[in-house]
């Protein structure tokens, strides 16, 4: 009954004055019901709602017409409620309605993510999703925002977390990267590379080649902070996203790559990994506006995600 909901989202706002906070209150996003307002207005042919300041105030027309139209819209809910009691059961009263935006970087995507959404579209017939890969630099501005709803990210172990007022952050799986190599590097079989007292460090790693994730991203950042401990800088051979394309990199030996376990293909039998000193991990954890804390349909996916977490 889409009349009924922009007449609700209306009501809301000529209570609580700012679009921002009627959404919080009907559990929508503040563009969903600016775009209920809107489709009253066309509906009526009229303006209904008027800027003053920082808050919302109606017009004359807009209160004649919540005062002439409300007491029809509650008659109508008695009428839907008590023609069909028996049907709130718990189950539908679990079921939710919505579309929520989902951003993930790529190795969550493979991980995990692709299968969480899969597995709500049966459990939640009524939830709609759509996805989009973005490495945490962009998703977490992109929550901000509002350009999506929820975010699977990550930072490194041990540096600073972005600071994004007005963003929760849930969560704090550990992800550990393990430097790859061919079984046959110089370094796979040395005492540097097994003696659990003596693991790699970056003075064994400066004169290697290695390859990254591209200058800007959080993992090349990660690759070069992990020598600058050391007044190094690695010697960086090639630029490539992908993690796969990573391990194919060393596996042909090419270079070594630093490749986090989260959606890390299985290890060809020519490679292995090194046992790296103080060895870096990232830290995973899904993102939402703070002010939908209570948002059913962002709850149900933002707990899925978090309960796919290893």
């Amino acid at each position: 009954m889409d009349e009924l909901a922009c007449l609700r989202a209306l009501q809301a706002v000529r209570t609580h004055g700012t679009v921002t906070a009627a959404a919080g209150v009907l559990h929508l996003s503040p563009s969903a019901l600016s775009q209920q307002v809107r489709r009253l207005e066309r509906a009526s042919g009229r303006v209904l709602t008027v800027a003053s300041g920082r808050r919302i105030v109606l017009p004359p027309a807009a209160h004649a017409l919540l005062e002439a139209a409300l007491p029809l819209a509650d008659q109508l809910d008695r009428v839907l409620t008590s023609s069909a009691p028996d049907r709130a059961d718990a189950h539908q009263r679990a079921q939710v309605v919505g579309h929520v935006r989902v951003a993930a970087f790529a190795t969550a995507l493979r991980a995990h993510v692709v299968t969480v959404l899969a597995g709500l579209r049966s459990e939640q017939p009524g939830l709609t999703w759509s996805l989009v890969e973005m490495d945490p630099d962009r998703a977490l501005p992109a929550v901000t925002a509002g350009a999506v709803d929820v975010a699977v990210v990550h930072h490194w172990r041990g540096r600073p977390v972005p600071v994004h007022p007005g963003l929760t952050l849930t969560g704090a799986h550990h992800d550990p990267a393990d430097v790859v190599c061919r079984r046959d590097d110089p370094l796979a079989g040395t005492t540097a590379g097994t003696d659990e007292d003596a693991p790699v460090g970056a003075e064994h790693l400066t004169a290697r080649g290695w390859v990254s994730t591209g200058t800007g991203t959080v993992c090349h950042d990660w690759l070069l902070h992990m020598f600058a401990q050391h007044g190094r800088r690695p010697d960086i051979v090639a630029e490539i996203p992908d993690f796969a394309l990573h391990v194919e990199l060393a596996r042909h030996g090419l270079a070594l790559a630093l490749v986090p376990r989260m959606g890390r293909p299985p290890l060809h039998e020519e490679l292995t990994t090194l046992v790296l000193r103080d060895a870096p991990a990232r830290v995973v954890s899904v993102a939402h506006r703070s002010n939908q804390d209570d948002d059913p349909a962002i709850t149900v996916v933002r707990g899925a995600l978090l309960a796919a977490l290893p």
